[in-house]
């Protein structure tokens, strides 16, 4: 499947398959501070994870690319950590992020809307429970 279609079809294609490429990482749901929406599910491993908590700011581990990042060192649009959580069984974590610098909005997402404006979180596609069939809620 291309990318394009990944990110922008209408076809439900889930990797159940990814974290048996990776080990080492834990998923983190990134949810914005002050609203509670959850705008990403990404990963983390133990460097990118310390790294987060001594700068304050949202480093993840691209599954992908195999490594550690700055959310946002390429698109500009950083987050700051406001707090950090972890699950009862100690295999995934919570954070609370923030538009970095103070003040900015912008979104968390590397996809973009058809303003060509990153959207706000990754979750906007609702997927109709008895087609499967993916729409777009931020075309």
């Amino acid at each position: 499947m291309e990318r394009s279609d990944l990110e922008e079809g209408s076809a439900l294609a889930l990797d159940f398959t990814k974290l048996d490429r990776v080990s080492g990482v834990v998923p983190v749901a990134v949810q914005d501070a002050d609203s509670r929406e959850v705008v990403l599910v990404a990963y983390t491993d133990e460097s990118a994870m310390r790294e987060s908590f001594a700068r304050r700011r949202l480093f993840l581990y691209s599954t992908s690319r195999r490594e550690p990042w700055e959310k946002g060192a390429t698109s500009g649009c950083r987050f700051s950590l406001a707090a950090a959580y972890v699950n009862c069984e100690q295999n995934s974590l919570l954070y609370l992020v923030r538009p970095f610098p103070e003040g900015a909005r912008h979104g968390i997402c590397h996809t973009r809307d058809a303003r060509g404006e990153p959207r706000r979180g990754c979750f906007y596609r609702r997927i109709d429970l008895d087609t499967l069939e993916l729409r777009n809620e931020n075309p």
